[in-house]
């Protein structure tokens, strides 16, 4: 059984994002593989546009960031470490795009209700 818990680590360096979500990805992928891929392990990128507004706290939120899934939490816990992620809610759909998984993982995340 797994908590509803997830983790966001935030990509601050624009110039080598790019480079850590590959080097991410990969070392997610292949911890997964050695565990036999538990049902919803997932990674998912997410990326905002800018506002035009000058980056600051009040909207680090802008940031690219990559969410670890509550089942992949036991598979890469050095990940979360070596990442400095946190405790987090689920990433925003509109905004996320999966980096590892299976197209069912979109349904972890929640839906706007309009």
């Amino acid at each position: 059984m797994t908590s509803g818990l997830w983790y966001r680590a935030e990509l601050r360096d624009d110039l080598n994002a790019a480079r850590q979500v590959s080097m991410i990805r990969e070392q997610f992928a292949d911890a997964l593989g050695a565990v036999g891929w538990p049902d919803g392990a997932c990674l998912f990128l997410t990326r905002h546009a800018p506002t035009g507004r000058g980056r600051d706290d009040q909207n680090a939120e802008e940031a690219e960031a990559v969410f670890f899934s509550p089942a992949a939490i036991a598979a890469v816990p050095h990940l979360i470490a070596i990442c400095g992620a946190e405790p987090s809610p689920p990433p925003d759909r509109a905004c996320a795009t999966l980096l590892v998984g299976t197209p069912s993982d979109w349904d972890l995340l929640p839906r706007q209700i309009h």
